[in-house]
């Protein structure tokens, strides 16, 4: 049996699984395997599942789902469709270029017609797919990009030819197609991203001249490279937000994509835009170097990253479609390093950092490598859910930091048995964590409604400025798990109380669940109340109470979301959800909806007093343990070190006169170091090991050269 035929089967079982445990429709739960993944590589920020699809097939269009994707600073809309072929097969079948290419055209069809002939009056006017239309239809001025996606339950021929993507009206449009194989070959990967492979002669026509720039010392391969305004344009317009590193792709979606005095130069001064542009800088996996007329050019670039540049590379893209530029005189210059895959996680982000310091980017650590990751992490690893009704023995909530961790664990033993230990409903994400935690700690819920990776940026802000506070108090500790696994058990519940209710029929469960917690959590607040987190571990499932008064919220916020309202600019629900009107006009509806909230839940919850009590002492704990384990640390590590250690802090940095003393002290190695000490020789390593250890090899390897 082949690789693919039993990741074929292994996914019919674990859509099997997902459709039962969250009471959705099969094809629901298999579009979730492809969305999940898709949303985690940056490739669609969220998903709107449309239902009632058949009034649009009769016409001879077909969508099973969109999202619709819009920069809060210049409007510009990006709209990505999806369709599917699932149709439960047993087996796992071929698909061929025609079929493709017809599930494509269905997909296109509707949003052409939905752009040109108010398609929308054709449709139901209760579902979504009439709301999506209309929506195209009254926005289409705004809409610069269509992305396709058709994702199948089969696997492309061995023939299978690249569709190209074509401009409408001024829109780019491209072709995504997701079929077995290709999600088999992301899940087996532990990257962030799926890794491009481009081959510039065969898809530009032309290699990419270049200089060696990796003379001397250099730790990594670089190259000076001359990249002509054409193919730069049509590398972004063909794989668009893929090449941007995470911290580029954040500062794009939040700032906008067209910077007003490249595209002047674009347009009015081509012939200057080499000396006036500071060019690009990007990274690559791997590349392929030939030989032209006696001078070096690159003829295939493995995984690129622009890690500064997103602006000067999407301009030129915007340019030559919106505007039909001419850039057969623009070249831009690129600085290219070859960064290989191991090292990846930790010195793109650095490079990305350091270019950028300049431009006034305000750069995220959105890198699993982030200490609050790793302790997220270190907890799921360590904490034990207690046995429930359901669930008869103890199981964990598997926190994967990085893509793919949660396959690499199941294949690292007996897969059966490591599923029960971990089941796939106890799985999340860093988006999923975003999502529970923004829901209840933070005041716009709009975020959360945004899609993951706008709110996962949000998220990761608030940690990178809170991180080092929290990190102090001991804050990440048991009990921040428990909590965050507390408010996922309430998330996926409410989900599934949602699905199963007579009113729901319209598909936006998501808008609903993300605006009733948020709600509750308003309730709370404003009436000093907490949820009980640490009962809701140990019972891993809502009270009867609970239940009932989510039952009762999700109805009425579902009410608001649909009803006509001055405030509501839009009638497609989905993006009525991002404003921050629709978050005002549910809290207008206050007095209203804490009738819902019964005193027999009220008398579940807790007092803020006694749950900063629970807090306070959780903290305390892990401070206690958290000096433990630094300063047994701090006091192993060898006096040479820190002789060495402090020689070159004194050589290459400014360091403080007690921070001197403090290592001077450990130099000596006396007695063992107090923890105040330690912390601060930990806070010096934290700060500087990674460069100590460069000085270090240097140092080696110029000692090795005079032998």
């Amino acid at each position: 049996m082949s690789l693919s035929t039993n990741f074929f089967n292994t996914l019919k079982k674990d859509v099997a699984v997902s459709a039962a445990a969250f009471n959705i429709y099969s094809i629901e739960a298999f579009i979730s395997e492809y969305i999940h993944e898709l949303i985690e590589i940056g490739d669609i920020p969220d998903f709107q599942l449309c239902e009632n699809t058949n009034h649009v097939g009769s016409k001879g269009a077909y969508i099973n789902g969109f999202n619709i994707d819009t920069n809060d600073n210049t409007e510009a809309v990006t709209l990505n469709l999806v369709v599917t072929d699932y149709d439960q097969r047993l087996d796992l079948e071929t698909l061929t270029q025609t079929e493709a290419s017809l599930w494509f055209k269905r997909l296109l069809k509707f949003f052409k017609e939905s752009y040109s002939n108010e398609f929308y009056d054709k449709l139901d006017p209760s579902t979504e797919v009439y709301r999506l239309s209309e929506c195209i239809d009254v926005y289409k001025d705004s809409i610069e990009e269509v992305n396709l996606f058709f994702l199948s339950e089969r696997q492309i021929s061995a023939s299978f030819k690249e569709i190209k993507r074509e401009e409408f009206e001024g829109i780019n449009i491209k072709y995504h197609l997701w079929d077995i194989s290709r999600l088999e070959k992301l899940r087996s990967s532990n990257s962030s991203r799926e890794a491009l492979e481009i081959d510039f002669v065969k898809k530009y026509q032309s290699p990419l001249d270049c200089l060696h720039a990796h003379l001397g010392d250099t730790a990594l391969p670089s190259y000076l490279v001359i990249c002509p305004g054409d193919i730069l344009a049509d590398l972004y317009n063909d794989y668009g937000a893929r090449l941007l590193e995470q911290n580029v792709r954040s500062f794009l979606q939040a700032k906008g994509g067209v910077n007003k005095g490249i595209r002047n130069t674009i347009l009015h001064e081509p012939e200057y835009f080499f000396s006036y542009n500071n060019g690009i800088t990007a990274t690559a996996s791997d590349i392929e170097i030939i030989y032209k007329e006696g001078h070096s050019c690159i003829s295939r670039i493995v995984d690129l990253q622009i890690v500064n540049g997103g602006q000067t590379t999407a301009s030129l893209a915007k340019a030559k479609i919106k505007d039909k530029a001419d850039l057969s005189k623009i070249f831009v210059q690129m600085k290219l390093t070859i960064v290989s895959d191991n090292q990846s996680e930790k010195i793109i982000p650095k490079i990305s950092e350091y270019a950028n310091t300049q431009n006034k980017v305000n750069v995220s650590d959105l890198s699993a490598n982030h200490p609050y990751h790793i302790k997220i992490e270190e907890l799921s690893r360590k904490l034990w859910a207690p046995p429930t009704k359901i669930v008869v023995r103890d199981s964990g909530w598997f926190y994967e930091r990085s893509r793919g961790q949660y396959n690499e664990m199941l294949a690292s033993g007996n897969r059966n048995l490591l599923k029960i230990k971990y089941p796939k409903t106890q799985l999340f994400t860093k988006t999923d964590l975003a999502k529970y935690m923004m829901i209840w700690d933070n005041p716009e819920p709009k975020w959360v409604n945004m899609g993951a990776q706008k709110n996962f940026a949000k998220f990761s802000e608030y940690i990178s400025k809170n991180w080092k506070k929290m990190e102090t108090e001991g804050k990440v500790n048991d009990y921040y798990f428990k909590k965050i696994v507390a408010r996922a058990i309430i998330f996926k519940q409410t989900e599934k109380l949602v699905s199963v209710q007579a009113w729901y029929t319209n598909g936006y469960r998501a808008n609903i669940v993300i605006y009733t917690l948020a709600y509750l959590s308003h309730f709370l607040k404003k009436n000093s109340k907490k949820i009980d987190y640490l009962k809701l571990w140990k019972e891993q499932c809502l009270s009867v109470n609970f239940e009932n008064v989510l039952v009762e919220l999700t109805r009425e916020i579902n009410n608001i979301l649909v009803s006509p309202n001055q405030s509501r600019s839009t009638n497609n629900i989905s993006e009525w959800a991002k404003k921050d009107a629709c978050w005002g006009t549910i809290i207008a509806q206050s007095e209203k909806l804490d009738t819902f909230i019964t005193s027999e839940f009220i008398k579940e919850l807790i007092d803020k007093e006694k749950a900063e009590l629970i807090v306070d002492e959780a903290n305390h704990k892990q401070k206690i343990a958290d000096a433990i384990s630094i300063q047994n640390t701090i006091n192993s590590i060898d006096k040479y070190f820190w002789r060495e250690f402090l020689q070159y802090l004194e050589k290459e940095h400014q360091v403080g006169f007690k921070e001197k003393g403090i290592l001077k002290a450990a130099g000596l190695k006396i007695k063992d170091l107090s923890s105040k000490q330690c912390f601060v020789l930990d806070r010096l390593l934290e700060d500087y090991r990674d460069d100590f250890e460069k000085f270090q090899l240097k140092n080696k390897e110029s000692l090795m050269s005079d032998i």
